[in-house]
């Protein structure tokens, strides 16, 4: 992949316009009030989020056209909620520090442009900070953006601007791209500087490197890693967001699990559909949690998968019998 596509090259733009808009706001923990949102049930949110997804969006028309669909994360109906216009003037400010022009009124256009709903044809799916909690105590964090089409990710990128060039340590940040049937590369943050990516072969008895996240209430840790030892030692790898993607389609790690939280919890597709892509192009199988392939066509939500298997096709194989007992 020496060039991008014209979808990836979009794709990579609005990763980077939104990395800049968080980078923006500066440190987290230094946030003034009302810039951390409770969003209940469904985790915290910040002005970062929505300023990257306002970024994101705004560079994504502009490149493709301003009738392209977007289905993402944050609402303007929730940032009305919780402080409109005001909470607008702070995102407007970010975006223009990325290079964007903005303001309220065209914050408030791009996040009513980004509410589609999914399903059949083709769109964008944007996570614009995967990982708020790691983003917030200052571990890694992902700008996920994804072109779907027909229910399958045809382009993709992960921006991780916390995350080394190799290993699973803080660094200056790299994007992770992939066009399906082109495989996947990795570049700096700021340039195309494309260096391929591929999984690490895994053979029975080997160590298992297991990216899981480190919130454990996000999947069933412990459970998920007793399975995994009896098909070898087991190495958790805590990190945060789809990041877990990169580690596993680069080799740090040799496998991202997750199982549904509840019996009836349903994955957000924008929480799958680069990383998925990411990691599959790099050699990875990427079902659910039953060996199913994910159906990203079904909406918002990937309504008939449960859970995540992310590995190397040996290992893939051998998680999903290993699994078995815990999803039925």
């Amino acid at each position: 992949m020496q060039q991008p596509t014209t979808e990836l090259a979009a794709a990579l733009a609005a990763g980077r316009a939104a990395a800049d808009a968080i980078a923006f706001l500066g440190d987290p923990q230094s946030f003034a009030a009302g810039a951390v949102i409770d969003k209940g049930a469904a985790g915290p949110a910040t002005v970062a989020d929505i300023a990257s997804q306002v970024a994101a969006t705004i560079t994504l028309r502009a490149m493709l056209g301003g009738a392209v669909r977007i289905v993402a994360e944050e609402s303007l109906e929730e940032v009305d909620s919780l402080g409109g216009d005001s909470l607008l003037a702070t995102v407007a400010a970010a975006v223009r520090a990325a290079g964007i022009e903005c303001d309220a009124s065209r914050a408030r256009e791009a996040l009513a442009a980004a509410s589609d709903a999914g399903g059949a044809g083709t769109f964008w799916a944007i996570d614009p900070l995967d990982g708020t909690k790691g983003y917030l105590r200052g571990g890694q964090f992902a700008v996920a953006i994804a072109l779907v089409r027909d229910g399958i990710p045809m382009a993709g990128v992960l921006g991780l601007p916390r995350l080394a060039a190799t290993g699973t340590g803080m660094g200056a940040g790299v994007l992770a791209a992939a066009v399906r049937g082109q495989g996947a590369v990795q570049t700096p943050l700021s340039s195309w500087e494309p260096l391929p990516i591929n999984a690490r072969p895994w053979n029975p008895g080997d160590a298992i490197r297991l990216a899981g996240s480190v919130e454990k209430g996000h999947s069933a840790s412990d459970s998920l890693e007793s399975r995994a030892a009896q098909l070898g030692p087991v190495e958790p790898v805590r990190i945060d967001s789809q990041a877990k993607y990169a580690l596993v389609a680069r080799g740090d790690a040799d496998t991202y699990l997750r199982l549904s939280p509840t019996p009836d919890y349903r994955e957000c597709i924008w929480d799958h559909a680069a990383g998925a892509l990411v990691a599959s192009e790099a050699g990875c199988t990427v079902t659910d949690s039953r060996g199913v392939p994910m159906d990203f066509s079904t909406g918002r939500r990937l309504t008939a998968a449960q859970g995540v298997i992310c590995a190397p096709p040996r290992l893939h194989v051998a998680l999903v019998d290993a699994l078995a007992p815990l999803v039925g």
